[in-house]
């Protein structure tokens, strides 16, 4: 079984639902033109988190590049998903997680960026008092997708010998 026909599906919903109350939580002032990052107290109830508006790519570069960032983004996931079903057989299990993650998490975004013009990051980790973290990036749900795929990918596959 194709390990994105379910994977994938599911991080796409749960990363927009999460954008969707992310967005509630900020309310009308998503509007102001002069918003740059609104901070949100117990928003998860576990952790704050920081809404601000992503016009670029990951760790803040090609800000204002979103028209074209969509187009790269959809053709990352749907060529992903492509790949993934005409190989998923030859692809390894860690292999498909992997390219779901990536897949899930460049179409999420691309979502965003269709919608909006610019993609709704919400984790801060800013405020845990240790200071390698300050100044971090404010990420999303895809975004760790993504990298989590990519360091997946990285990890060394047993190779079955035919």
């Amino acid at each position: 079984m194709n390990i994105a026909t379910w994977l994938v599906p599911a991080l796409l919903v749960a990363d927009q639902a999460i954008k969707l109350v992310v967005l509630w939580a900020v309310g009308p002032r998503i509007f102001d033109p002069g918003v740059g990052a609104i901070f949100l107290t117990n928003l998860f109830w576990i952790v704050d988190a920081t809404f601000i508006k992503n016009t670029g790519a990951a760790f803040g570069i090609f800000q204002g590049g979103a028209r074209i960032l969509v187009w790269v983004s959809l053709a990352v996931g749907i060529g992903i998903l492509i790949y993934l079903s005409m190989n998923h057989r030859r692809v390894s299990r860690l292999g498909q997680v992997a390219f779901s993650l990536i897949a899930a998490g460049a179409l999420g975004n691309a979502v965003d960026r269709l919608g909006h013009g610019w993609v709704v990051d919400y984790v801060d980790i800013n405020r845990t008092g240790l200071a390698i973290l300050d100044n971090f990036p404010i990420w999303n749900l895809a975004d760790s997708c993504v990298v989590i795929g990519v360091i997946l990918l990285l990890l060394p596959q047993r190779r079955r010998r035919y």
